[in-house]
């Protein structure tokens, strides 16, 4: 056996007392490392220092001596075992050297005492004492003489070595052996314990990892501080986790996922049993990192470019929707903006402190659609995933789930949503338990809808349910006084340093009174990928003539000037006719043009010069 695996006795005894034991302990070796102090113990402290200095597993004494550490030190005291055959045995060796004993112990023996001195001719006084302070003055009163003999413990049969009194010790190499296997047994009991204590220390008190505890008899929720403090555990919400965990969704499973206050977390299962209950154990591993801090998760609404009055208005109803739990449709044609509206709700809402989960409506396969909402338990179909699957429902739980295109769902898919709104509740596919769900729902579509519900392809009952409070999203053909703001805003968010800002603005002048002229039909994405493409035939440029310009138009985007002459003469008539509108609804402010226009008052003098000059040169000429 290994000399770390040995149990280690300390062993406090006196004189005759550790002679003794010392001639039993070589049987033990193999199992444990003894020390032997031969003392009798006068302070805690001297104790201690021992202690200390060997770190024992448990401490061997006797008498008076034993009775004391057991309620001074702190590791486990074991008391040698002194029976009544001990003491006969003692009294019959005293016995053969004398006639007269005095038999001084710790423990009572009287009735003992008193059967012997009825039965024989010796006589036996008997003695007994607490302390070993007491030991020594019951020896000092007896006042014995070298006819008589003395039978106790090592202390006593020491006072009366001292005095040439003939003693005999009340242990023997029995009772050694026995208290030594017993130490044995105790101290690999002991280190044991020590370790459970460790490993029990650190799962609760220092582990890392988030560890649940149900009790399936009582339903009482145990946790470890990691728990506690990821899960913001409490009296209030215990019962809450214990009903999440003991629902049919997990009940089955041994390892999955699931949400915790706002974590979505990846468990393994255990179940044990012990004292007739059942016990199931959670570990929990994060399934993402947090990479964000303890402050505000969510960014701020997008920006929206805008200097009309219809979008002012819409804006302002968008707000006022925001602060409503009902659901919102929005309605717009592609590439008007309806998502960034969408967030702007979310962002504005009761809602904020929940997730924004998108779905496009018309790229979910009806196979698809049921699992991706709902999610699903593991093992409910062939193929499902280990664990199961949170569906998008549980992803969006207190946030805003947003169905873009929701005119493209297919009737079944129609009723399985209309089902989750009237009931606030689904149901994953496999399980058995309904969860209820709280968020709000905004959906967006670029189909008339009513017109949809009259063909019969979109139930009349999901549309009065989505369409409680409904945006229009104005076209960008219909607020054409943005598109010179929004045309700069996209250079300079596409830019990407590769053009200076004197190149912007340059190029934003020459495709702005070009860019108002076109109706969009894709709206802003259409801009966006219109700009896009020009900035990359434009990077590291240093300058820019409008001629360049014109045929990169013509070239990229031919259909811009579809409805126009290509011709450079036709595009500055149409500039020509902008600038002079402009001035005249404007009343000749040229700071109002140039910002309606997205150029700088430079620029926009320039051209009115240009104009000028040109008119002049038809007078002279006609």
């Amino acid at each position: 056996m290994q000399k770390d695996n040995k149990v280690r006795i300390l062993i406090f005894g006196h004189k005759e007392f550790s002679q003794l034991l010392s001639s039993v302990v070589g049987e033990f070796q193999e199992q444990a490392e003894c020390r032997i102090v031969d003392a009798i113990v006068g302070t805690i402290d001297e104790a201690n220092a021992h202690v200390n200095v060997f770190n024992p597993d448990l401490v061997i004494s006797a008498g008076s001596n034993s009775a004391y550490l057991k309620t001074a030190l702190e590791v486990p005291v074991l008391s040698i075992p002194v029976t009544e055959s001990d003491i006969v045995s003692s009294l019959l060796k005293a016995s053969q050297v004398g006639d007269d004993i005095h038999l001084i112990t710790f423990d009572d023996y009287s009735s003992l005492v008193k059967l012997l001195n009825q039965s024989t001719t010796v006589k036996i006084t008997h003695s007994q004492y607490e302390t070993a302070e007491e030991a020594k003055q019951i020896y000092q009163l007896a006042n014995l003489d070298s006819s008589q003999v003395v039978v106790g413990a090592s202390l006593v049969c020491g006072l009366a070595f001292q005095n040439n009194i003939r003693s005999f010790l009340i242990y023997s190499k029995v009772s050694c052996r026995k208290v030594l296997q017993d130490a044995i047994v105790m101290g690999r009991k002991s280190k044991d314990t020590v370790h459970q204590k460790a490993i029990h220390r650190w799962l609760v008190e220092d582990s890392k990892t988030p560890i649940l505890v149900v009790d399936n008899y009582t339903n009482i929720l145990t946790s470890n501080n990691a728990a506690k403090a990821e899960f913001a555990i409490d009296e209030l919400n215990k019962q809450e986790i214990v009903d999440l965990l003991s629902s049919n969704q997990y009940s089955d499973v041994s390892d999955g996922q699931c949400r915790l206050n706002q974590t979505d977390w990846w468990f393994h299962k255990d179940t044990v049993s012990m004292s007739n209950h059942q016990f199931d154990v959670y570990q929990f591993y994060a399934q993402t990192p947090k990479i964000v801090s303890r402050g505000s998760t969510h960014t701020n609404p997008p920006a929206l470019v805008y200097r009309s009055k219809v979008m002012t208005d819409l804006l302002e109803r968008t707000d006022l929707y925001a602060q409503s739990p009902s659901h919102v449709l929005i309605i717009g044609e592609s590439g008007t903006g309806k998502e960034m509206i969408a967030k702007r709700i979310h962002q504005k809402s009761t809602f904020a402190h929940g997730q924004f989960v998108a779905i496009n409506c018309a790229a979910m396969p009806s196979e698809l659609f049921e699992g991706e909402l709902f999610g699903y338990v593991e093992g409910a179909f062939t193929g499902s995933k280990r664990g199961g699957k949170n569906g998008l429902l549980y992803e969006a739980e207190n946030g805003v789930l947003f169905l873009d295109e929701v005119g493209e769902l297919s009737l079944p898919q129609q009723a399985k949503l209309l089902r989750v709104i009237q009931e606030k509740s689904y149901r994953p596919i496999g399980s058995h338990k309904e969860f209820k769900v709280n968020l709000k729902i905004i959906a967006a579509t670029n189909k008339p809808l009513a017109e949809q519900v009259s063909k019969g392809l979109f139930r009349d009952d999901l549309y009065y349910r989505l369409n409680v409070l409904s945006l229009q999203i104005p076209s960008l053909r219909q607020r054409k006084e943005d598109i010179a703001t929004i045309t700069a805003h996209k250079l300079d968010e596409l830019n990407f340093n590769h053009l200076s800002e004197q190149v912007l603005e340059q190029l934003s002048g020459f495709l702005s009174p070009i860019f108002i002229q076109y109706d969009w039909p894709g709206n802003i994405r259409e801009l966006e990928n219109i700009v896009e493409r020009l900035l990359v035939y434009c990077a590291n440029r240093s300058q820019l003539s409008e001629q360049e310009i014109n045929r990169l138009i013509n070239d990229l985007a031919p259909e811009i000037l579809a409805n126009n002459s290509t011709e450079t003469g036709a595009l500055a008539k149409s500039e020509q006719d902008l600038l002079r509108q402009a001035m005249t609804q404007f009343n000749g402010n040229k700071e109002l043009v140039a910002q309606f226009l997205g150029i700088s008052q430079t620029t926009l003098w320039r051209r009115l010069k240009r104009i000028q000059d040109n008119n002049q040169r038809g007078k002279q000429h006609a």
